[in-house]
């Protein structure tokens, strides 16, 4: 699946679908989960739901880079005190 992956000359990325492709498999192999995900992807590519739960080949999907998560300091603990 990731010989379908393209970088563009501004760094995003799209995936050109085979037959039979899902919008939410494609979000989960390349983020690693579709929840959350899959929506991010429709919002990105408009249209792209009115073409059915099941891509033909040659639909070029954009894939948005996630949002920056704020990072939370979690307390240090030692294992042996």
């Amino acid at each position: 699946m990731r010989e379908r992956y393209l970088t563009a000359a501004d760094g995003s990325v799209a995936y050109v679908s085979v037959d039979g492709d899902m919008v939410d498999l494609i979000a989960h192999v390349y983020y690693g989960s579709h929840l959350g995900n899959t929506e991010r992807v429709y919002d990105a590519n408009p249209g792209l739901s009115a073409r059915g739960p099941v891509l033909p080949a040659g639909v070029v999907v954009k894939l948005p880079e996630l949002p920056v998560k704020a990072a939370t300091a979690k307390p240090f603990r030692r294992l042996w005190d």
